[in-house]
């Protein structure tokens, strides 16, 4: 009922999944990435009254056995569905696809938003990858692809510059498996979605590096990130960023014990049989009117009472929220960035990984 739940090629990952040619309208709210808070509050805000009948539309979260947030303390009702990755995953081995280490390291910055940029000195952040783990893929969010600042400094640092498309396409999620699939280790300096993905599919993953700035985060959020999921951080206990290296000691306990950790976070033991999925989903044997009613119209005009201040989030999603600015005039840069548009392609079959899309 929204364009978020199209996000990343999600939607056609599952419907892939779930035997169909094409995505449809989701009867609800799909989580879209990792959070390392409620996604209730992270993601489905805009959205207060989704949810409160399950019967009608459902909140889709990936997992209900994440450290950062519980179920039991939302104020509606969450559905467990596991993340569209790990069904992607699913399909690919039932066509014989396999990991690799072809493409050596690949480093995925922590990137920003249309709203919110990260700032920090890349350079630096660049040499030091170079440093640990020599030239490698590295995979920038697809704005940051246009930053000429930013580009220049991975690739004067030796390395080959690579993205995944932009959020609404729906092979992204394809570029993403090719790259963690063939990584002989995916890390980042910052703990996100891209190395919880790596670590349950069994890539090595690590977090480590400056973590730059992001909007007004400080550096009490990073410490937490690292107190809470101490499994993918080895930048030493004090967080100074200095130390990419993995241990060889203990290095195949260590990477066994943040798989299993990841895929309990990504909800492995929620993934549905296609049947059950397009259940949850909505997708009956006809398309139905009123997740297309809600996506075209009701969902747009509830974004914008949002945004103008007509209707108000909860304190925990503002707080949620609140990395950058709650400024309503920043959305004005992006005007049509919420406005929905025809619904993706569906999936090549049989489902196959793509080559990211190379820089300049």
């Amino acid at each position: 009922m929204d364009i978020q739940n199209h996000y990343y090629g999600h939607s056609a990952v599952l419907a892939a999944y779930a035997g169909l040619p094409r995505p449809r309208h989701i009867a609800g709210l799909l989580q879209h990435g990792w959070t390392a808070v409620s996604p209730v509050a992270a993601h489905f805000a805009d959205f207060p009254r989704v949810g409160t009948d399950p019967r009608r539309r459902r909140l889709l979260v990936w997992s209900h056995g994440c450290r950062g947030w519980s179920p039991s303390g939302e104020d509606r009702e969450t559905t467990p569905v596991g993340a569209p990755l790990l069904y992607l995953e699913r399909l690919l081995r039932q066509h014989g696809w396999s990991r690799s280490d072809r493409l050596g390291p690949v480093f995925i910055p922590f990137h920003g938003t249309r709203l919110v940029r990260v700032t920090g000195e890349h350079a630096d952040l660049a040499r030091h990858v170079a440093k640990v783990d020599g030239p490698s893929t590295v995979c920038l969010h697809h704005e940051d692809m246009t930053d000429p600042e930013i580009t220049t400094a991975w690739a004067d640092a030796g390395h080959t510059l690579v993205t995944a498309g932009r959020r609404d396409d729906p092979h992204f999620l394809l570029r993403i498996m090719h790259l963690i699939g063939n990584a002989s280790r995916v890390s980042s300096n910052r703990l996100s979605t891209a190395v919880l993905y790596a670590a349950a599919i069994g890539t090595p993953a690590a977090v480590w590096g400056d973590p730059l700035t992001f909007g007004n985060q400080g550096a009490d959020a990073v410490a937490e990130l690292r107190a809470r999921w101490p499994e993918f951080h080895t930048d030493g206990a004090d967080g100074d960023g200095t130390d990419g290296s993995r241990p060889e000691t203990g290095a195949a306990e260590a990477d066994a014990a943040a798989t299993a950790l990841a895929r309990r976070e990504l909800g492995a033991d929620h993934l549905r049989e296609p049947a059950e999925l397009r259940a949850v989903l909505g997708w009956g044997r006809t398309p139905s009117i009123g997740p297309a009613v809600q996506y075209y119209a009701a969902s747009p005009l509830a974004k914008a009472a949002m945004v103008l201040g007509l209707t108000k989030r909860s304190e925990a999603s503002t707080r949620a929220m609140s990395a950058g600015s709650s400024n309503p005039l920043l959305w004005l840069r992006h005007p049509l960035a919420a406005l929905p548009r025809p619904l993706p392609e569906g999936l090549p079959t049989p489902v196959s990984t793509e080559e990211p899309l190379r820089g300049s």
